[in-house]
């Protein structure tokens, strides 16, 4: 139903506000959608989430890039770190069958909704771990917005303590490991897509050594604040940028 009404430009702007409204009544905001052929466990109240259920996609744009780049070679690995709740790690399961797919979530909220649908679905080609990467193995706390007393799905590690403030926001712990103690890939391709809310460059640092062993086609959100210290360090190892979204601050960029 929502679907079908979000294709009315007159009610497309409204049906945010009325869906929250009326699926918090009926206790009915998170379940199963379907979206293509994959049944997804989302929950209305989520901005992440409810993007996807409206328009039965996701920043397209990247997506659609990354899915053509991806279309000339034969990758081994997508290593989909900060998930959520895995419509990349989904997406690019159900179109090319023998990727190898590991994906990273911190944040327990959309980690469970990442395997109720891993759950729900047949895809034999997908792992999911509960922590971070980074370039040192920690425990951290992580903030994420609170919003019509729903808690966000995506979370910012606090480094420092004046980051913590405001009632609106929930505060949870999170486990960070050094991406290169978990891999030692060599001579492979590999896919890899960051979304880690201002944790680029520790991530980066801590898959230098796969990072430079083997061929990668890596799409990364930078904050426009720490472009120049994650494009400089890309640069230096020998990557270049080949895309960057007209929409966000999303960018890709290859060693091939």
């Amino acid at each position: 139903m929502i679907e079908f009404l979000a294709k009315f430009p007159i009610l497309k702007r409204l049906i945010p506000s009325i869906g929250i409204r009326i699926l918090r009544l009926f206790k009915k905001n998170r379940g199963y959608f379907k979206i293509g052929k994959i049944n997804f466990y989302l929950d209305f109240m989520d901005p992440i989430d409810r993007q996807i259920i409206i328009h039965k996609k996701y920043e397209d744009d990247q997506v659609l890039f990354f899915r053509d780049q991806m279309d000339k070679t034969s990758f081994d690995y997508f290593l989909d770190i900060g998930s959520n709740s895995g419509y990349y790690s989904f997406y690019f399961a159900d179109k090319f069958k023998n990727l190898k797919i590991r994906a990273f979530e911190p944040n327990l909220e959309p980690f469970n909704k990442f395997q109720k649908t891993l759950n729900k679905n047949s895809f034999k080609n997908i792992e999911v771990f509960n922590f971070g990467l980074s370039d040192e193995e920690k425990k951290v706390r992580m903030r994420s917005m609170i919003t019509h007393n729903y808690i966000h799905s995506n979370s910012i590690i606090i480094e420092n303590f004046d980051e913590v403030g405001g009632k609106n926001i929930k505060i949870s712990e999170a486990t960070l490991k050094v991406g290169d103690n978990l891999f030692n890939f060599s001579e492979k391709k590999l896919a890899l897509k960051i979304d880690v809310e201002g944790h680029e460059i520790h991530t980066l640092k801590g898959l230098i050594k796969n990072l430079l062993k083997n061929k990668c086609l890596i799409m990364i959100e930078i904050s426009n604040e720490k472009f120049s210290e994650v494009n400089e360090f890309l640069i230096k190892n020998s990557f270049r940028k080949i895309f960057k979204s007209k929409y966000r601050t999303d960018y890709v960029y290859t060693n091939f």
